[in-house]
């Protein structure tokens, strides 16, 4: 036995005969479309919501209200009710799998006289989102202009509007659709917060293209070639230039794990002449994190000379992982800065050009770089035969001298304060790669090691190198 879900008495459908025939059906439909559960206010609704799975199907009750009212009236509850189950905030929205059944009922009842102006604007807007969501770009198109000609549309329809004109790249259009509903709804909290976000998303577009930077591309999981021809031919026929984005290359069949060497460590620091190297990436898993910039510094006969001659530093195209806000923050690199940058594995052979057979000194480097090295080198196809020299490690020997605490913990950026030496640039690879190799140089004076190279020695290094 069900109930009534207007007077709660027990009833064999979710309204009795009194309140179907005494009740505001659409009105009833409306409140349920944008009842909150959880608030408390229709003690009959909060029950129901606790048998079901979802709060969405206390909308779906709209399909079987507005089965009691006549068409239109009965397809356009059920549009909204299927079009706010989907959708954040009030923007309205079909879900893909709802899609079809929506186009059938659009074109039944967009220009039925049962429904307002407005009533038809706000299906028009539904329809807009829908149609673009689906990459129907000229049937998008044909109902902007629809709703463009007309004066006084629901915001709902405004927000859909401004966005379609946004990723089509007509910011002044988008701005004018903008405006005018931040001037009609200026009352509606709601409406003002999503046109002002609507608002910001158009400036930041326009900037782009502004500043030659690449503008939206659609990118869906399927077809996304296909997709994207149409979006550009679209983008052409309204007068917008516009190219396909470069295919990314594809990466090379790495060596395998199993049969790559293990990275060879030395702790005797006894060499003056080395390569001091950094990575900076997306995250610290090696198997799953990105390399997105390399920096090293050659330094002969214990000289850090910072001519172009001596320097490797490049960026890296992260092949699959995103930069992260906290990365752009640590490093200051963004995803402009990589997106036209080349493949690891393309930097990488380049790198291991520069460095030859030298060491590779680094901090940290045995627990954190030279696993990401391990993978760029599989990638590469390059077998590296280089011996590593960790410099974090070599500073436990100074705890005492420096004052460190813990040892293990001690951070390239602590170590250079303690020794004065002035990191121009923290968490960038070229200058972190400097600083450690001033640090090694420093704890290696402090550790009593070999008196310098003559200036003869150090030629003799550079004609060799």
């Amino acid at each position: 036995m069900a109930i009534c879900i207007k007077c709660g008495k027990e009833n064999d459908f979710c309204l009795c005969d009194s309140c179907r025939n005494g009740a505001d059906l659409e009105a009833l439909c409306q409140e349920l479309i944008a009842y909150k559960p959880g608030s408390g206010e229709n003690p009959i609704w909060e029950n129901l919501c606790s048998e079901f799975n979802s709060s969405v199907n206390l909308r779906n009750l709209v399909f079987a209200v507005s089965d009691y009212l006549p068409t239109p009236r009965k397809e356009y509850q059920r549009v909204l009710a299927i079009a706010a189950a989907f959708s954040s905030a009030s923007t309205s929205n079909v879900p893909k799998d709802s899609r079809q059944w929506f186009y059938e009922i659009y074109e039944t009842i967009k220009d039925n006289d049962g429904l307002t102006e407005d009533e038809k604007n706000r299906l028009h807007g539904i329809a807009l989102g829908a149609f673009y969501m689906d990459y129907d770009y000229s049937a998008a198109d044909k109902i902007a202009s629809r709703l463009s000609e007309s004066e006084d549309i629901p915001w709902q329809a405004c927000y859909n509007l401004a966005e379609f004109y946004i990723n089509t790249r007509r910011y002044d259009a988008a701005g004018e659709v903008i405006a005018d509903a931040l001037r009609r709804f200026e009352n509606d909290t709601s409406a003002v917060q999503t046109m002002q976000s609507c608002a910001e998303r158009n400036k930041k577009q326009r900037e782009k293209a502004e500043a030659g930077k690449p503008e939206y591309m659609p990118n869906p999981r399927e077809n996304r070639d296909e997709v994207r021809q149409k979006y550009v031919d679209f983008l052409e026929s309204i007068g917008i230039e516009a190219a396909m984005p470069k295919p990314r290359k594809k990466a090379p069949t790495p060596i395998p794990l199993d049969q790559y060497p293990n990275p060879v460590e030395t702790r005797e620091a006894d060499f003056d002449s080395f390569v001091a190297f950094d990575l900076e990436t997306t995250g610290l898993s090696s198997s799953k994190d990105s390399i997105i910039e390399i920096g090293a510094i050659r330094v002969c006969g214990g000289q850090v000379i910072e001519k172009a001659e001596f320097i490797f530093q490049e960026l890296v195209k992260p092949y699959k992982q995103k930069i992260s806000d906290e990365i752009q923050q640590l490093t200051g690199i963004t995803a402009d800065d990589v997106k036209d940058a080349r493949e690891m594995w393309e930097v990488f052979e380049d790198f291991m050009k520069f460095a030859g057979d030298d060491i590779l000194l680094g901090f940290n480097c045995m627990a954190f770089d030279s696993k990401f090295m391990v993978r760029a080198g599989r990638y590469a196809r390059i077998k590296i035969q280089n011996k590593y020299f960790d410099v974090k490690r070599y500073a436990t020997q100074f705890k005492e001298q420096l004052d460190i605490i813990d040892a293990r913990t001690v951070s390239l950026e602590e170590l250079s304060e303690k020794l004065d030496i002035e990191n121009p640039q923290a968490h960038r690879a070229l200058a972190d790669a400097v600083t450690t190799a001033r640090v090694y140089l420093k704890l290696k004076e402090m550790d009593g090691g070999s008196e310098k190279n003559s200036v003869n020695d150090l030629l003799s290094d550079l004609d060799n190198w």
